[in-house]
């Protein structure tokens, strides 16, 4: 997980395109889910959502990467919106 702040903290990361980043941050948030963070899980989904909002709520990795984070008691405050905003909770 140390490489990813390295990656974020690089000059040519704003460069790529919105949805690029989107999607490398619901990678690291299912990356982060596997080792058990889910406090670093929400925090890339959180992070995820406000640079590329379609990439996280179409994309079915990230639905269920956000699903699996939500059944977390209590859920994150983020997480638990944006398992709402995609249909996930009511």
């Amino acid at each position: 997980m140390g490489r990813h702040s390295t990656v974020m903290r690089r000059e040519g990361w704003r460069r790529l395109p919105a949805e690029y980043r989107g999607a490398y941050l619901v990678d690291v948030a299912r990356a982060y889910l596997q080792v058990g963070d889910l406090r670093g899980a929400a925090r890339a989904l959180v992070d995820a959502d406000s640079v590329a909002p379609a990439e996280v709520r179409c994309r079915p990795l990230a639905r269920t990467v956000i699903a699996d984070v939500a059944r977390a008691r209590p859920a994150p405050a983020g997480v638990a919106r944006l398992a709402t905003l995609v249909g996930l909770t009511r």
